[in-house]
């Protein structure tokens, strides 16, 4: 970043520049009297009022030493919690060891504690209030480089020539350092105190200036430079350019506080958790509008793999907090903000005329959100100052105006909707498929004493899945309760390594009678609401799986025939076959988070289950043709694990799995066995009846009545009274008598033609 200074004579000359000349301006010795009347108040109320909620609020957000960086996260359950106050006074009270190396490995363990009970109870680090608190506290010890450990840490490096390993460490290092070449200071001179907490951001400011001669710079650094002397730029031809700078919470201080996260990566799950934590309110699709907006609209990071980095711009965003950083891709590669720039270069401007403009600007644009939004970040810039509904360039402003050297164009009225935009190519050697043995083994750890799946099923649905390289479908058919959705959600969970209820990788979509359109399932255009689109949960997974090539997605379509498979699925059926995009909409207002279209994903699985009843409807053979067919029909009563987990007596668990056995065997020939919910549901029933007082030895016979008969129904043919025949002489057997009455009554209704349970 700039030669080494670790020597105190030229250490001393490069304070003496700083202090004669930034360090001397108006807006710095402004910063000094802020710093000291904030060290005086916190010297007024230390130590009486440390468990002060009131006190220690001002200590923690006032912003006199530092306002950037992660500035935005809550203390208020910290500080709203009495034990924690307590904890945090006591400690404070205590003074520091007069040995410096003690008092540094004191407040080391100190800065590290108040870390992890802030973590514990606002849910994330507030490091930059937490540094800046320490700082206010031990004045003599800390600098205000509290927001960026990386910045000081090469400061460190840079004036002693070593590697530092803590944070407190290094401050105490960088104060010492600089104590030690300037005059001798009285500790209770607190404006002279502030200037030396100030000092060595000041230090940092004008080794960033001056770079090193002995090694070219780095790729931040040397955006930094270009920032001070900037290149003539070259706009992108205007048809190509991004469509305007959707809207974020939070907005510049947000995109910072981002950024810092970013510095040593983030995977893509990460990425979504941070960017919900920063605004808990988005749904899934925002979220990843929120990752394009980081990654595309600003160029700050790239994607390796599952996981995103900073690239040069984001690094020295990182590194710099300035906006400048920006102007290049921003004025070269965005539509409306050079055309901005240059009108508000005039003079001042209506707000209203200025959204009126950027709407000539993109005809695409009918309503006010896109240029609101451009017109925010603006502000958010440091670009424009907006008074009695007027903008102004501030200096920045005109800075960024003088680099626009062309003349501004306009969108053509007749753009239509582009190409599939913003997603990696859908190669399906992209696509990282865990072994079936690693899918295998983690299967059976998760169902474990839950659940016994054939293994020959798992085999071919796995097989079935994946051996076609796009076309990822499989139905799982079979009677109700035989384990069918279970197998697909077991199964999703141990091909995505993914646990619990809520998985990024999954989503379960019950359909519902009634679907006569893709809708349900792609979503719509607002017809209420204009330039907007509701989306839904399967398209959401679609883009989560469009943008992450090499991961496996599934979505999981519990009873799918309940309506028309090939109504509501036909362009999934189709784009999966033919390999093309899944056409949305014909929108171009680019505060539509959701993309007109998006390649079909070769790493999206679809896992389709159905009842087959008076209730559904067949499979056409256009979903046929496409899917992969499993049948689930004979169940192993025996070997299911919720005979191993109940607690019934040896003598009724054993009755009541030959009265299933018997049961299942007589039905199944007719096709009216019942699956392993049925099983459950007795041995809980059974279960939970034990614990009534008193209770009638007639459990089983009910149970059986109540889950087992009401499904016997059929016509006056030999296999159905063979099957009533076997199932009375099982009831019987066992002594179920409600059940043989029940049975009897209804081969008596049998000579008439037919019978069924309900009359």
């Amino acid at each position: 970043m700039t030669d080494n200074v670790e020597s105190p004579s030229s250490l001393q000359s490069l304070s003496s520049e700083v202090l004669s000349g930034e360090a001397a301006s108006p807006n710095a010795i402004s910063w000094y009297r802020a710093t000291e009347n904030f060290l005086q108040m916190v010297q007024d109320n230390t130590p009486k009022n440390l468990e002060d909620a009131e006190f220690l609020e001002r200590l923690f957000n006032d912003e006199s030493i530092s306002s950037t960086g992660q500035g935005r996260i809550k203390l208020h359950a910290a500080l709203s919690d009495a034990a924690f106050r307590a904890w945090f006074a006591e400690q404070v009270r205590n003074p520091l060891p007069e040995d410096l190396n003690a008092a540094t490995v004191t407040l080391q363990e100190f800065h590290d504690e108040l870390a992890s009970k802030l973590r514990a109870l606002c849910g994330k680090t507030p490091w930059l209030k937490l540094r800046r608190a320490l700082c206010a506290l031990y004045p003599s010890r800390f600098t205000s480089i509290v927001n960026n450990e990386d910045a000081l840490f090469d400061l460190y490096n840079r004036l002693t020539g070593a590697r530092a390993s803590h944070f407190v460490s290094a401050s105490i290092a960088v104060r010492g350092a600089v104590d030690a070449v300037l005059p001798a200071y009285d500790a209770n001179d607190l404006y002279e105190v502030a200037r030396r907490i100030n000092l060595p951001w000041m230090l940092l400011q004008r080794a960033i200036e001056k770079p090193n001669s002995s090694a070219p710079p780095t790729a931040a650094e040397a955006l930094l430079q270009q920032t001070a002397s900037p290149q003539v730029l070259v706009p992108l031809q205007v048809t190509l350019r991004r469509k305007g700078l959707t809207g974020m919470g939070g907005g510049f201080a947000a995109l910072l506080d981002i950024v810092d996260d970013l510095k040593d990566g983030l995977t893509r799950t990460e990425f979504e958790a941070r960017v919900r934590e920063a605004n808990p309110r988005l749904g899934d699709a925002a979220v990843g509008t929120t990752i394009n907006v980081i990654a595309r609209e600003f160029d700050l990071c790239i994607r390796e793999g599952d996981g995103y980095r900073l690239n040069a711009r984001g690094e020295a965003l990182q590194e710099s907090r300035d906006p400048d950083v920006l102007a290049d891709h921003l004025l070269t590669k965005v539509l409306g903000l050079d055309n901005v720039l240059k009108l508000l270069e005039e003079g001042t401007q209506d707000s209203q005329a200025l959204i009126s403009f950027l709407k000539e600007i993109n005809p695409g644009w009918t309503t006010s959100f896109a240029p609101t939004s451009q017109l925010g970040w603006l502000r958010e810039l440091g670009l424009v100052n907006y008074e009695d509904r007027r903008y102004s360039l501030t200096e920045r402003g005109h800075r960024w105006a003088e680099m626009v050297t062309w003349i501004p164009e306009k969108l053509p009225s007749a753009v239509g909707p582009g190409p599939v935009e913003d997603f990696p190519e859908q190669a399906p050697e992209a696509l990282s498929l865990p072994s079936f043995t690693e899918v295998e083994n983690r299967l059976r750890r998760a169902t474990e004493g839950q659940y016994a799946f054939n293994p020959k099923l798992v085999v071919q649905l796995h097989t079935g899945l994946w051996f076609h390289p796009t076309r990822h479908l499989a139905v799982l058919t079979g009677i109700s309760g035989s384990g069918k959705t279970q197998l697909a959600l077991q199964y999703a969970r141990a091909l995505t390594d993914s646990a619990g209820l809520d998985s990024a990788f999954i989503e379960v979509i019950p359909v519902q009678p009634g679907w006569h359109d893709p809708s349900p399932l792609l979503g719509y255009v607002n017809p209420l609401q204009d330039a907007s689109y509701r989306s839904a949960p399967f398209l959401e997974l679609v883009l989560r799986a469009a943008a992450d090539p090499s991961r496996v997605y599934v979505a999981i379509l519990d009873e799918m025939n309940l309506s028309h498979p090939e109504q509501y699925f036909a362009p999934i059926l189709s784009a999966m076959e033919s390999r093309v995009a899944l056409k949305l909409h014909q929108m171009v207002d680019p505060s539509v988070s959701v993309p007109r279209m998006v390649p079909y994903p070769s790493n999206l699985a679809i896992i389709g289950t159905l009842n087959m009843d008076e209730t559904t409807h067949g499979l056409s053979d256009k979903v046929l043709d496409r899917a992969f067919t499993l049948e689930f029909w004979n169940i192993d009563i025996d070997s299911h694990p919720a005979w191993a987990n109940t607690l019934l007596a040896e003598d009724l668990k054993i009755q009541a799995k030959a009265v299933l056995n018997g049961l299942e065997a007589a039905l199944s020939p007719c096709r009216l066995h019942f699956g392993l919910r049925t099983v459950d549901d007795v041995l809980g029933y059974l279960s939970f009846h034990a614990q009534v007082p008193d209770a009638a030895p007639s459990a089983l016979d009910d149970v059986v009545y109540a889950k087992v008969l009401p499904k016997l129904r059929g016509e006056a043919v030999p296999r159905f009274q063979q099957a009533l025949k076997v199932v009375l002489d099982v009831l019987e057997t066992h002594g179920l008598a409600r059940c043989s009455a029940k049975v009897k009554a209804m081969q008596e209704d049998l000579k008439s033609g037919s019978a069924r349970f309900w009359r």
